[in-house]
C-alpha cells in the first residue's frame, strides 16, 4: 500500500547536452546494423565504423548509439557464429551451388569432420579462364590470370589447412573438375609440394617458375654489398629479364658474370642455373606466356589489395564476404578498362600507320606499355601483344 508519493525529483536532471549518454536514449537501429555489416565487408571494424557514422551524422550526440554498442554488436555476431563457422560457410556455398548451376564449390574434411580444404569458382571466373589463357597459382589463397589489360584477374580461391602435396593434389583436381581441362602453362614459386602436385594432376601442362620470386632472393643469397656496390645485379638482370637473347648467349654471359665475381662455387646460383630452363625466358622464347612469368610478382601486389579487405582475425563467414567484395572491385576495374578501350582511343605520338593501326587493335593499357620511342629509333622492336576482346 502506497502511503506517500513525492512528486519532486530526488536527483538532478541530466543536462540536455548529455542526454545521448543515457541508455534510454540509445538504440542500435537496423540502419546502424546494416552500416556496420556493409563496412565490415571491406574490413572496417566497429570502432572505425562508428567514427564514420559520427562524421556522417554530424557529431557524437547525433549518432544515437555509442562505440561500445557497435563493438558489442560485432561480438554478438561472432558469439552466434561460434564453433559453427566452417559449417555455416560451407552451407552458404552449397546453397549458392544449388541455385547457381555454373558455380563450383568443393570441400574436404578430416576423419573427425574438421574442414581441411575449400575451393570455389563462379561463372565469371570460368569465363575468364576460357578467355585469358594460362594460369598462375599463388600459394597464398588464389589462382590468377592476366587479362587483356595486363591486370590480374582472379579465377578461383581455395583455403587449405596445410601446404602439402596431398592438399595441393586435391585442390588441382577440384580446379580441373570445375573448369573442365587443365591450363597449358602453370607458373608458381619454388614450392616443392605444389611442383609434385602439378606433375601428378596437370601432366600435360608446362610448369614454369616465377622469375620475380627467384630474383627477389638474389640480394639475400649473395655476399653482402655485392648487389649494391658493383654492377653484378645489373649485368645479371640484363640477361634474365629478356627474351631477345638465345640460350647459348645466356649461358655464355652467365659464365662470364660468375667468373668476374668469383661466384662459380656459389651453391644457390648453381642451383638456379641448373633449373634455368624453367624460369629463364631465353629458353622458351617461342612460348606465349601472356605476361605470366612475372605473374607471381603481380600476385604479391594483388595480395596487398586483398589484405586491405581481409584480416587474419575474421571468421570464415566474414572471409567469404570480404573476398566477394574484393572480387567485385577487381571486376569493376576490368569493366572500366573495357569501357575506356571501347569508347576512347589512346593518343599516338607519331604519324606511323603501324602505330595508328596498333592503337585501334590493342587495349589502351597494352598499347601504352613503354616499348621505346619509335620516332627516334632506327629499329622497330616487336612485342607480342594480346588483342582486345
Amino acid at each position: 500500500m502506497v502511503k506517500y508519493f513525492g512528486e519532486a525529483h530526488n536527483h538532478p536532471f541530466v543536462d540536455e547536452d548529455d542526454i545521448h549518454f543515457l541508455a534510454s536514449s540509445r538504440e542500435l537501429t537496423f540502419t546502424h546494423k546494416k552500416m556496420l555489416d556493409d563496412l565490415a565487408n571491406i574490413n572496417i571494424g566497429p570502432v572505425k565504423a562508428f567514427n564514420i557514422m559520427r562524421t556522417m551524422y554530424g557529431g557524437f550526440d547525433k549518432v544515437g548509439t555509442t562505440k561500445s554498442d557497435c563493438k558489442n554488436y560485432k561480438r554478438s555476431i561472432n558469439l552466434y557464429i561460434g564453433d559453427y563457422d566452417a559449417e555455416m560457410a560451407v552451407q552458404r556455398l552449397m546453397a549458392k551451388k544449388e541455385f547457381c548451376p555454373n558455380f563450383s564449390c568443393d570441400y574436404s574434411t578430416t576423419t573427425d569432420g574438421a574442414l581441411k580444404g575449400l575451393f570455389l569458382a563462379d561463372e565469371q571466373a570460368k569465363m575468364n579462364f576460357t578467355v585469358f589463357g594460362d594460369v598462375s597459382f599463388d600459394a597464398t589463397y588464389r589462382h590468377n590470370k592476366i587479362d587483356n589489360h595486363n591486370r590480374n584477374v582472379t579465377i578461383g580461391a581455395a583455403l587449405l589447412g596445410s601446404e602439402t602435396a596431398e592438399s595441393y593434389t586435391w585442390l588441382l583436381n577440384c580446379f580441373k573438375k570445375a573448369f573442365g581441362y587443365e591450363p597449358a602453362i602453370v607458373v608458381t614459386n619454388q614450392d616443392l609440394a605444389m611442383k609434385r602436385a602439378i606433375e601428378y594432376v596437370f601432366s600435360n601442362a608446362r610448369h614454369r617458375l616465377c622469375m620475380w620470386h627467384i630474383m627477389d632472393k638474389l640480394s639475400r643469397k649473395v655476399r653482402s654489398g655485392l648487389c649494391n656496390t658493383t654492377d653484378f645485379k645489373t649485368r645479371l638482370c640484363d640477361i634474365v629479364w629478356t627474351d631477345s637473347i638465345t640460350p647459348e648467349q645466356f649461358a655464355k654471359e652467365w659464365a662470364s658474370i660468375m667468373n668476374d665475381f668469383q661466384l662459380n662455387d656459389h651453391d644457390w646460383l648453381k642451383d638456379i642455373f641448373h633449373i634455368r630452363e624453367s624460369w629463364i625466358p631465353a629458353y622458351y622464347r617461342e612460348e606465349s606466356m601472356s605476361g605470366l612469368m612475372r605473374t607471381s610478382c603481380s600476385s604479391e601486389s594483388e595480395n596487398g589489395f586483398f589484405w586491405q579487405v581481409y584480416n587474419p582475425r575474421c571468421t570464415l563467414v566474414e572471409f567469404l564476404a570480404h573476398f566477394e567484395t574484393a572480387l567485385d572491385h577487381q571486376r569493376h576495374e576490368h569493366r572500366k578498362n573495357d569501357h575506356d578501350c571501347r569508347y576512347t582511343r589512346a593518343a599516338t605520338w607519331s604519324n606511323f600507320a603501324l602505330e595508328k593501326q596498333a592503337a585501334e587493335i590493342y587495349t589502351r593499357t597494352i598499347f601504352l606499355c613503354p616499348i621505346g620511342n619509335t620516332s627516334s629509333s632506327s629499329q622497330l622492336h616487336f612485342h607480342e601483344l594480346r588483342t582486345r576482346q
